[in-house]
C-alpha cells in the first residue's frame, strides 16, 4: 500500500509516458537528501523500468520531483520509490500522476490518503514579520504573514492576489505610482515551516517605506467587489489564464498539481482552473483581499 498526503490522478492521453510528481515540504538542505533517497529507491525497479527523465523543482520551503516514465513502470517505480525508508523522515508526499486511464485504475488501489493530513493544522502562533534593509539611499523592506488561504479559500486568495498585485492593472502597483514614490511594491508566496505565508516586499527611496505600505493599506481599506468590478473581471482573465498554463503539456500540469498542493495553495485550482475561479463569491474575494494584506496591518499597527 502506498500512503500518500494527497492523491491527483488526472487522465491525459497525449503521451505514451506517464507522469509522476511528487512534492515535499522540506527546507533547501534537505534536497540532497532526497535526491540520493529517490535515486537509490528507483534503482530497485531495475534497468528496463527506469524514469526516461526526472527534474527537480525547488521551491521556498518546498520541493517538486518530476519523472516521465514508460506506462509498464509507473506503479512499481512509485511504489519503490515512495515505500522506502530513507524518505521516512520527510513525511508522506504529495503526489500527483498523469496519464491513461488504464495507469490510473492500476494505481487506485495502491493508493490510501493519510486522514488528516490533507492540510497542515494552522499555525495560530506565527506572527508577521518584518526586515528592513537600506542602500545607495534605498530601503527595502519585507513583510513575512500568514497565507489567508487556508481561512478564505485557494480560489479566492489567488483571484485576490492577481486583483490587488500579481496582473495587469493590479490595485496597489496602480496605487503606488500614482501616489509619486519612487517604489516598487510585490507580492509572493512561500512555506515558513508547516505554514503557507505571504511576503510584501517593498523598494523605496528613503524614507518612503513606511509611507509606501499605508497607502497600499488605504487603497484597499473596506475594499469593495462592486466598486471594483471591471478590475475583478480583469483578475479572474488573468487568473485563469496563469493556471491554464499548466495544460500545455502532461510534465507541467502533474509538476503544477504537486506544486501549487504542496505548497498550500490547492492543487484543484490546477485541475479546474475555470470552474474554481469563475465561482468565487465576491464575499469571498474581499475577505481574501483582507487576509492578503494582514500582515502589514499587524506590522504597522494597524490590526
Amino acid at each position: 500500500m502506498i500512503t500518500t498526503r494527497r492523491y491527483f490522478g488526472q487522465v491525459d492521453r497525449r503521451s505514451r509516458f506517464t507522469t509522476v510528481s511528487m512534492g515535499w515540504r522540506t527546507a533547501s538542505d534537505g534536497v540532497p537528501r532526497l535526491r540520493d533517497a529517490v535515486t537509490r529507491a528507483g534503482e530497485q525497479s531495475g534497468p528496463a523500468k527506469q524514469p526516461v527523465s526526472v527534474t527537480w523543482t525547488p521551491g521556498d520551503g518546498a520541493v517538486v520531483m518530476t519523472a516521465t516514465l514508460p506506462e509498464v513502470a509507473a506503479r512499481s517505480w512509485i511504489e519503490d520509490v515512495m515505500n522506502t525508508e530513507q524518505l521516512g523522515i520527510f513525511g508522506d508526499p504529495v503526489l500527483a500522476v498523469v496519464g491513461t486511464a488504464s495507469v490510473l485504475e492500476d494505481l487506485e488501489g495502491r493508493l490510501s490518503e493519510r486522514k488528516g493530513a490533507v492540510s497542515p493544522p494552522p499555525q495560530q502562533a506565527f506572527r508577521s514579520t518584518m526586515k528592513q534593509t537600506t542602500a545607495q539611499g534605498f530601503e527595502q523592506t519585507f513583510i513575512i504573514g500568514q497565507d489567508p488561504a487556508a481561512n478564505v479559500g485557494f480560489a479566492a486568495t489567488f483571484l485576490a492576489i492577481c486583483l490587488i498585485a500579481g496582473g495587469p492593472g493590479t490595485l496597489l502597483p496602480d496605487a503606488i505610482q500614482k501616489s509619486g514614490y519612487q517604489a516598487i511594491l510585490q507580492a509572493g508566496r512561500g512555506l515558513q515551516g508547516a505554514t503557507a505565508t505571504v511576503t510584501w516586499q517593498v523598494i523605496a527611496s528613503r524614507p518612503n517605506g513606511s509611507a509606501v505600505l499605508e497607502t497600499a493599506l488605504s487603497t484597499v481599506a473596506g475594499f469593495s467587489v462592486a466598486e471594483h468590478l471591471e478590475a475583478v473581471e480583469q483578475a479572474r482573465e488573468f487568473a485563469r489564464t496563469n493556471l491554464n498554463r499548466a495544460w500545455q503539456s502532461p510534465l507541467e500540469l502533474a509538476r503544477s498539481l504537486a506544486h501549487y498542493e504542496v505548497m498550500g495553495w490547492g492543487g484543484e485550482l490546477v485541475r479546474n482552473p475555470d470552474t474554481a475561479v469563475d465561482h468565487v463569491a465576491p464575499a469571498a474575494i474581499e475577505q481574501a483581499v483582507e487576509g492578503l494584506v494582514r500582515p502589514i496591518k499587524e506590522i504597522l499597527g494597524r490590526s
